[in-house]
């Protein structure tokens, strides 16, 4: 038995209890993408006509894998996080 009202247990938690942290998040990825994007974009050009050796040895660059990595984890957690809500949301 809780001893709070009923007001008090649902206040600032939203509908599930997650929905702000969710929503940080999202736009949290969204930012960290726009430098990230960037950089892999200006990456991936400049590799036209590159032999597989070429970019075997960039990617070996502690940078160039950090980056890489960091790029492709936020991507695809950005993208789970929009199909959760389009799921969510949508899907009945």
């Amino acid at each position: 038995m809780e001893m709070r009202s009923t007001l008090g247990r649902v206040r600032g938690l939203g509908s599930s209890g997650e929905g702000s942290h969710h929503w940080w998040v999202q736009r949290l990825t969204a930012v960290a993408l726009i430098p990230l994007g960037i950089w892999f974009t200006f990456a991936a050009l400049s590799f036209v006509g590159a032999d597989y050796a070429q970019f075997k040895a960039w990617v070996g660059h502690h940078g160039n894998t950090l980056l890489l990595i960091l790029f492709i984890m936020t991507a695809f957690h950005h993208a789970q996080l929009g199909m959760q809500t389009v799921i969510e949301d949508y899907v009945h």
